[in-house]
């Protein structure tokens, strides 16, 4: 499997006081931690994940499904009508 990243150490801004506030917002200062951080070959496939939520597509597929299994449960109660049907006559 290839590599998509690798763990490095970086420097994070967090809220606290006590600390290096370096080139950090006001109220926050540094801190080092590790993190994974991906190849930027790798940036394209995340960044497709990312995608925002199209909610006419997901509209389309609820529609979908839910008309099939309202189409399959017609069916199936017509055919239990018709097999009742032959049963009693």
């Amino acid at each position: 499997m290839a590599q998509l990243g690798t763990v490095q150490t970086v420097v994070v801004c967090i809220s606290g006081s006590s600390g290096t506030q370096g080139s950090c917002p006001s109220a926050q200062v540094q801190s080092v931690t590790q993190a994974y951080l991906i190849a930027p070959s790798e940036s394209v496939r995340f960044d497709l994940m990312a995608e925002p939520f199209d909610v006419l597509q997901a509209g389309a597929f609820f529609g979908f499904s839910f008309a099939s299994t309202m189409f399959v449960w017609l069916f199936a109660l017509g055919i239990g009508r018709i097999i009742n049907m032959v049963k009693t006559a």
